[in-house]
């Protein structure tokens, strides 16, 4: 995600992986590159493009990333980490506004559970670092920031800028910015007329057009075990998916897993779910929605008033007893291929 620079250890955590079926990346039809970006995989999977368009498109969407970054990493000399840590310092510049306002109208979608106004939340917890940091926070401390229930609604245009009349508000936008970097790659793609491309931002995945005749398939690692795979499924063309779980960035304090998602709603860094992935249909936005909507179903102590509340369809969600809860709808879509008896699948 944009803002935090992952430990070395992500790589050995859930990822999910790319297939192509009955096909090699290694056929001349192919072309294949992966980046480390923001501490993660960047990962593209080209067919039948030549080689310097693909080279083009991949320079445009990471030279994109790169000003993000620049701009919205919260804990390195950026904007958006002297508009965090001074009351009085204003955003003006009109792209940074729309980016934020783009943001509160997934925090709204989400009914809050996407929150990027909980920095504050972040930073206590210890994930505002390079390296994860074993920190349990006072509880007078998130009772404060909780209590002042920071929300980007609270950010005020004045004359063209944006002012916080909250001191606990601080800017976030770790949990958006992969999905948003598939849309933005989506732009870039049909600006260049690349037709069929396949891209992988630690684990959240959009599929432009598709190899030959099939659909791309993606496979998605057991939580429990990152050398065995859970499921797997086939991407439609303009679709996405993404997963939110505890297995990124975390530490274990007195046997339990705290992760570098934060509930919006108590502070906690603590779940009973270990991860929920959605699915999204080809629409607008299709990267931005395959990352903002699973945190609601990760935090979720209610999935079937989440999916009415959400109206919402397509998701699964593991918890912490092997249990997996899934709708019919991605029932439809998913293909199981555990061991038999590891896990305990039920409909919500």
């Amino acid at each position: 995600m944009l803002p935090r620079q992952l430990s070395k250890t992500f790589f050995n955590l859930l990822i999910i992986c790319l297939l192509l079926l009955n096909s090699s990346c290694t056929k001349p039809n192919f072309y294949e590159k992966k980046f480390l970006v923001y501490g993660t995989i960047l990962e593209f999977k080209f067919f039948q493009t030549p080689k310097n368009i693909a080279d083009e498109a991949m320079a445009n969407i990471i030279a994109q990333l790169n000003e993000l970054n620049s701009i919205f990493h919260p804990w390195q000399n950026t904007v958006i980490n002297q508009f965090n840590n001074n009351q009085i310092a204003k955003i003006c510049d009109d792209r940074q506004i729309q980016i934020i306002y783009r943001a509160y109208h997934y925090e709204k979608l989400t009914n809050g559970f996407f929150n990027p106004a909980i920095g504050a939340l972040i930073e206590a917890w210890g994930f505002h670092t390079d390296e994860v940091v074993e920190k349990i926070p006072d509880d007078a401390l998130i009772d404060k920031i909780i209590n002042s229930r920071p929300s980007l609604k609270q950010l005020n245009l004045n004359k063209g800028c944006l002012e916080k009349v909250n001191p606990f508000l601080q800017i976030d936008l770790g949990g958006m910015i992969k999905g948003y970097a598939l849309d933005l790659a989506k732009d870039v793609y049909q600006k260049l007329n690349i037709k069929n491309v396949l891209t992988n931002f630690g684990g959240n995945i959009y599929a432009h057009g598709h190899p030959e005749t099939r659909f791309w398939e993606v496979a998605i690692q057991d939580p429990y075990d990152q050398t065995q795979l859970l499921a797997k499924l086939k991407l439609p063309p303009g679709s996405a998916i993404g997963t939110s779980g505890n297995y990124e960035k975390y530490f274990i304090n007195n046997g339990k897993r705290y992760s570098h998602l934060i509930n919006p709603t108590n502070g906690s860094a603590f779940s009973n779910h270990s991860s929920a992935t959605v699915f999204i249909d080809p629409q607008d936005e299709v990267g931005f929605k395959s990352d903002v909507f699973s945190k609601p179903f990760y935090f979720s102590s209610n999935l079937k008033q989440t999916q009415l509340n959400m109206n919402f369809n397509s998701f699964f969600v593991t918890d912490l007893n092997r249990n997996i809860f899934i709708t019919e709808s991605m029932l439809e879509k998913i293909e199981w291929i555990f061991e038999e008896g590891k896990y305990f699948v039920q409909g919500i």
